[in-house]
Formats: structure tokens, C-alpha cells, sequence
């Protein structure tokens, strides 16, 4: 039951502290507000260690969010006997951050449609520059293969650069924006892109998805990002020799999973620095409504681990492995 209230929590909510004294949460809010302050007092009661969370409120205004505190008041015996909370008006606060997500969302969207069109650009525009280049060198050298081999076989140096060109076109437009992200969807762009990784470091690399269905596409390009940025880090500082991707739906949740079983680190240090670009990542992953766990101990590998809540699939998981 409340014993005090100071002025400022008068104003807020209407209530004197006179008339207050002897009522509980109960007595003063409907249901969907009392039962979890009253959850919250009763676990600091129970547990005899301070809380701290947010709070939501409807005010005149509007819903507000609160920072609050709450600690037991122990009597000499060491029993508690009562409690006592401080609340920070923080909607302000929370207003700006989801307004900086908005426009932290807006961007990756914008850079992703970027991609999209570079990879495009140079897909369509330059491959087929290209291609009509190689046409041109390939006829040159069938014309002096006759008369002037020095120069026949400049031309066959030639259409060797320029396969190897288009072929570096190609992965370069790939790497912006895997066109079998939009056109298949989030597994199959996994499938390639751990193949892919495989073939490109020499590193085991293995891939296995159970019970997801078709993932939407701000949520396939976050994954996929996330995917791509973890198993970057593992080429790059793991000296790992193998790496185990997964993706599953489990318990209303989608997650996906990088582990490696490299070098290994300390956590904190990493994520001070954030040489991972696990800022990045995070993110991504909060942006979606998700949110990404790094485990990791020097000389026991790391493992990046992305989940959101999510509805139901239907596909059965399958492995591929090389």
C-alpha cells in the first residue's frame, strides 16, 4: 500500500497524497497497468534487490514512458518492509530513438535499392559493353590468326581479359545485391552465398535450415546482411577452419546462427572497439524488431546469433555441406 507520493506524482496522475495512503496499484489503475507494478514490487519485496525498467503511463497528453527505480526499505532486523521508486520521465528520450531508427532504417532501405541498381547497372549496361567487346576481339583474332600471329594472339590476350573482366563484373554486381536474394528468396541466397564462401577461402563451410518458410524481404535482407558481415569477420580474423550457418524457426522465433570454431576473443574488448562491425549488425537486427547475441572465448570459437519473433513456416530443413 503507498505511504507517500510527492507533488510531482500528484500532478501526473491526478492523485493527493492525503488521499492516497493505505491504497494499492489496484486501488488506483485498471488491470492492464496495476498487476505489472504490483509484479514489480512484489518481486523487490521477495528478492530484496533493487529493480530497474521502463514504465508505461497514459497521461492527459498521451502514453509516456518512464525510467524507473525501485529498492526495499528494510527495517533493523533486515526484513523488507516497503519499498521505494523513482520514475524519469523518458518519453522524450524514446521518441528520439525511434525516430533515429526510422531514419537508420531509411537509410539501409535506400542503400540496399542503391545496390540493387548499381548491380543492375552493371549487369545489364556494362556486361553487355562488354560482352559486344569480347565479340569484336574474338572476330579481330579470327581475322589475323591467318596473316599476323604477334597480333592474332593479342587479340586471343585480349578476349581472355575480358572474360575474366565480366566475370569480375558479375561478382562484383552479385556481391551489392544478390539477384537471387529478391528472385528466390532468404535460403537459397544463403545456400549460394555459403558456397560461394567456401569456394573463395578454402574455409568448411556448412549451411542447414529447418521449418522456414518464405521470409519477407526486409527481413531476408537484414538476415543476409547479418550472414554476410558474420562470416566476412571469419575469413578475415577467425583463422577458423570451419563455420556452421543456420537458419531454423523454433518456438515463434526465427533464428540464425554464425559459428566458427576459430581464434576466439573477448567480448568486451571487441565490442568497445567494435572492429566487427557489430554496431552495424545490431542494428540491422533492431531495425527488424530482432536482436543479435555474440559469444565468443579466446580459443573456443565465435558464434553470432540473430533472432526475432516470427509467424509460422513450412519448409523442412536440409544441409548442404561440401
Amino acid at each position: 500500500a503507498y505511504k507517500f507520493i510527492n507533488s510531482r506524482y500528484e500532478e501526473l496522475f491526478g492523485f493527493r497524497n492525503s488521499e492516497i495512503q493505505g491504497k494499492t496499484d489496484h486501488d488506483l489503475f485498471p488491470p492492464e497497468v496495476a498487476e505489472p507494478l504490483a509484479a514489480t514490487d512484489l518481486a523487490v519485496l521477495r528478492s530484496k534487490r533493487a529493480w530497474q525498467g521502463e514504465e508505461s503511463f497514459r497521461h492527459s497528453d498521451g502514453p509516456h514512458t518512464y525510467l524507473s527505480v525501485k529498492f526495499p526499505l528494510f527495517d533493523e532486523d533486515g526484513e523488507a518492509t516497503g519499498l521505494c521508486g523513482i520514475s524519469t520521465d523518458i518519453t522524450e528520450i524514446k521518441k528520439a530513438q525511434e525516430q533515429l531508427r526510422r531514419f537508420s532504417g531509411n537509410i539501409l532501405a535506400s542503400q540496399e535499392k542503391e545496390r540493387a541498381a548499381i548491380a543492375r547497372e552493371l549487369h545489364d549496361e556494362l556486361g553487355q559493353v562488354l560482352t559486344a567487346l569480347r565479340m569484336d576481339a574474338v572476330w579481330l583474332h579470327s581475322r589475323l590468326a591467318a596473316q599476323d600471329e604477334p597480333a592474332a594472339e593479342r587479340a586471343r590476350a585480349m578476349c581472355q581479359l575480358i572474360d575474366h573482366t565480366i566475370d569480375e563484373v558479375r561478382a562484383l554486381a552479385t556481391r551489392l545485391r544478390p539477384g537471387v536474394l529478391d528472385d528466390l528468396g532468404l535460403i537459397e541466397a544463403l545456400e549460394w552465398y555459403t558456397a560461394e564462401f567456401r569456394r573463395r577461402t578454402g574455409i568448411a563451410c556448412t549451411f542447414r535450415h529447418h521449418n522456414v518458410g518464405q521470409v519477407d524481404n526486409l527481413t531476408a535482407t537484414a538476415a543476409y546482411r547479418i550472414a554476410q558481415e558474420a562470416l566476412t569477420n571469419v575469413a578475415r580474423h577467425s583463422y577458423a577452419s570451419r563455420v556452421h550457418v543456420s537458419l531454423m524457426l523454433k518456438g515463434g522465433r526465427l533464428h540464425l546462427s554464425v559459428a566458427d570454431n576459430g581464434c576466439g576473443f573477448e567480448v568486451r574488448k571487441m565490442e568497445d572497439s567494435d572492429c566487427l562491425g557489430l554496431a552495424g549488425m545490431r542494428e540491422r537486427a533492431g531495425l527488424v524488431g530482432g536482436r543479435l547475441e555474440l559469444e565468443s572465448r579466446p580459443g573456443k570459437g565465435t558464434k553470432v546469433h540473430f533472432m526475432l519473433p516470427y509467424g509460422n513456416g513450412g519448409e523442412k530443413g536440409r544441409t548442404t555441406t561440401e
